[in-house]
């Protein structure tokens, strides 16, 4: 293959050497010899101009092929398969001529590429040839890429020796391009400045003459061409009989940053557009949801961005979504150079019609006080007691707005859920929201009357002191403490069932009424506030002990300040002790005050019930049960018997049921807490408890049976074995002797 490459060289050098001495007009060209050295070759590839071999040469460290016909119509590229064995397959070929088109012959390791002749034979073309080596297996162990430059022999008189382009409006500006300046990329480049607005271009051919024949512009025979920021493209086509050659020429102006035309996809721009002006408004009504604009800059290499999103010049931007009300866009043309513009449109979505009242109220019964008012939010209303629940039907001024009764969504115009009614005070709230998030919330205060035994005041007060604790309809006892010089009060009531009858020390008033003046010694005085219901049946009775000045009192108690306290004989108030009163003990706490529930004193747990009275016997608690001695004290941790009945209590003083643990030894105690003897049934299971009520375990005889307990208590039936010995126990446990059929056959149990 080394042969093949010298005398690919030797033609090479023939070619090159025939080509300087030749009297036919080349123009001025200058040799370029190849390197030495076979490796920069290209002995895996063989290129053809149509069946015809090409020499690739190696000159100034590019690979080329130099003087193709210009009538060469295509061009193959195909792998050797005499060099290393024919290991070297085409792996993919680029042409750097857009015109030419690529197709392929054969598959896999024999693949061959094949191009028509492009368009542009003035500044030829490069091959880009990936090749990969593979082995016996398949494996790709070697790869190589070429770049070939492409010349064709160009005739002289379709070459040019300058172009003069110029201010088409100011000839006297203009730049100068020779013929030798081609750039790497195959074009001649110049530049203009950013006011020149269209160039004139002359081509001079080598003697000096503007070529006037026989040459295009852009396909146009005018020499005038019109210019926009940026990279502008002039394809300048020369022919000349049969021959014709392109030269690409790239006119470069700076580049401005304004947009000459900018289109909304709905509603008009204010003002009309102007590339100079850069606030826009436009109005749309509420159901436009989104807007899209197509931008177009005065410069062909400016980029737009609409609201952040790059937009090609001529084309539909993104859809934008519009919220009701101002949305701004920014529309922003950068050139290529940095410079910047932006424009604003402000696109007000018109909002749509919304409400977040209601249009009309009505009710189940009763009736609304004032009369419905859409913007009045809160309102009375009375029902009798025999009306026990209502709904409302709220109807909302906006179609679309939502509404919720109590919480509770509630379509407009339809009634919602029946709503219970306490008797007294009831709220029920009515929320109307928009799709905004407006909302206004609509009160209902809904007084349902009192029962016929209704005794419960709804106020209560003195005309001078103030009650302890505060008032409340279900507490019945309190204290007020006023000044030594007050000597007199009245006492100043409602109730809640207006038809009940009060009677305060012993005289009678109606509700709302004042007492008259109580006379007030000094100490401790008590005022009675007894209600008897309209049924007159019913009664109950309210407590006021008005502490006038010091306390005085003896073997009583005294109520002060919402406490119970207690003096002595000798008038002393008692503090952390008992006291026996009316046959009953009660305790005070280091303050003097009664106590109540649960009390431990030294390590004994006591109960004192709402009244403070310490109790006895059995105690009901919070679920669980307690035994308090006759003394008070609570059993715990321990057994009691009661009635021929054991009782097993925990620490805490709980009393036990079902399986117990107590002293290492296990119990059964019902569920009223008894604890269980003999034998017994639980989650299907037998067990036995001795008599003193731990469970039995291992063989019990009952006097005709024997039995066996396992280690958890529970009775065993069926085969067991029991200290390496097997026994059967029957369904009822009882075990079995002799002769027995089993499985279907006799089996003698005494020889198992």
């Amino acid at each position: 293959m080394k042969g093949k490459a010298n005398v690919r060289k030797v033609i090479s050098y023939l070619l090159m050497f025939a080509l300087i001495f030749s009297t036919f007009q080349f123009g001025n060209m200058s040799a370029s010899y190849a390197d030495d050295g076979d490796s920069t070759l290209m002995p895996e590839v063989v290129l053809m101009a149509d069946s015809k071999e090409l020499t690739v040469d190696y000159v100034n460290g590019k690979h080329m092929v130099q003087y193709i016909n210009m009538g060469t119509e295509t061009f193959t590229i195909k792998p050797d398969k005499t060099y290393d064995n024919g290991a070297w397959s085409i792996k993919n070929v680029i042409s750097s001529d857009s015109s030419m088109v690529q197709k392929t012959t054969g598959s896999g390791e024999n693949i061959s590429y094949q191009y028509n002749a492009g368009t542009d034979k003035a500044n030829g073309f490069t091959l880009t040839i990936e090749l990969e080596k593979k082995d016996s297996s398949g494996t790709v162990v070697d790869s190589k890429k070429y770049v070939v430059n492409m010349y064709y022999q160009v005739d002289n008189t379709v070459k040019f020796s300058k172009i003069i382009v110029s201010d088409a409006d100011n000839i006297t500006d203009y730049t100068k391009v020779e013929y030798d300046s081609i750039n790497e990329g195959g074009y001649y480049q110049t530049s203009v400045g950013k006011d020149t607005s269209k160039v004139k271009i002359e081509v001079y051919d080598n003697d000096g003459y503007i070529v006037s024949q026989g040459i295009t512009y852009n396909g146009s025979s005018s020499n005038t061409v019109n210019v926009t920021g940026g990279d502008n493209q002039i394809k300048i086509t020369i022919t000349k009989g049969s021959i014709q050659t392109i030269y690409n020429l790239v006119v470069t102006k700076r580049g401005e940053a304004f947009l000459q035309s900018l289109t909304p996809s709905t509603g008009t721009l204010s003002p009309s557009f102007s590339k100079d002006v850069y606030d826009y408004d436009i109005t749309v009504p509420t159901t436009v949801e989104k807007i899209a604009f197509t931008p177009v800059s005065v410069d062909n290499s400016s980029t737009i961005k609409v609201d952040g999103i790059v937009v090609k010049s001529g084309k539909k931007s993104q859809d934008i979504s519009l919220d009701e009300g101002m949305n701004k866009i920014d529309i922003m043309v950068t050139t290529k150079e940095g410079e910047v513009s932006t424009y604003t449109v402000a696109v007000t979505r018109t909002p749509k019609n919304r409400s977040s009242y209601l249009s009309a109220l009505t009710l189940s019964s009763g009736t609304l006080n004032p009369g419905f008012n859409k913007e009045l939010l809160e309102y009375s209303v009375t029902v009798e007691n025999s009306v026990t629940s209502i709904y409302v039907t709220p109807t909302a001024e906006d179609a679309n707005a939502t509404i919720k009764v109590n919480d509770k969504k509630v379509s407009s115009g339809v009634p919602s859920k029946y709503i219970n009614l306490d008797e007294g005070a009831n709220k029920i709230t009515i929320k109307v929201t928009d799709d905004k998030d407006n909302s206004s919330t609509y009160i209902l205060n809904v007084s349902r009357r009192y029962g016929k035994d209704n005794v419960n005041l709804s106020s209560l007060s003195l005309t001078e002191g103030k009650l302890s604790p505060k008032f409340d309809p279900e507490t019945y006892a309190y204290s007020a403490t006023v000044d030594r010089g007050v000597d007199k009060v009245r006492v100043k009531f409602t109730c809640q069932n207006d038809k009940a009858k009060i009677t305060i020390n012993g005289k009678e008033y109606v509700s709302g009424q004042e007492s008259d003046a109580i006379k007030l010694d000094i100490g401790a005085n008590l005022v009675t506030v007894k209600v008897v219901a309209e049924d007159n049946k019913t009664t109950t009775t309210y407590k006021i002990s008005v502490i006038r000045g010091d306390i005085e009192g003896k073997n009583d108690w005294i109520l002060v300040a919402g406490e119970w306290t207690f003096y002595n004989g000798y008038g002393q108030q008692v503090k952390n002790q008992w006291v026996k009163y009316d046959n009953k003990w009660y305790h005070l706490d280091i303050n003097g005050h009664m106590e109540k529930g649960w009390l431990k004193i030294g390590d004994k747990w006591y109960f004192l019930n709402e009244y403070g009275i310490m109790q006895t016997g059995w105690l009901y608690e919070k679920g669980y049960w307690y035994y308090l001695y006759g003394d008070g004290s609570m059993a715990r941790n321990s057994w009691i018997t009661l009635n021929g009945n054991w009782y097993l209590f925990n620490d805490l003083g709980e009393m036990q049921t079902g399986w117990t643990l107590f002293g290492g030894k296990w119990y059964f105690l019902n569920e009223k807490g008894v604890m269980q003897k003999g034998w017994i049934t639980y989650d299907k299971n037998k067990y036995y408890l001795n008599d003193d009520g731990t469970m039995r375990n291992g063989w019990i005889f009952t006097g005709t049976t024997w039995y066996y307990l396992d280690s958890t208590g529970k009775m065993v039936r069926g085969w067991q074995t029991i200290n390496g010995k097997r026994y059967y126990f029957d369904a009822k446990g009882a075990m079995k002797t002799g002769m027995i059929f089993l499985d279907g056959r006799w089996i003698n149990l005494n020889n198992v």
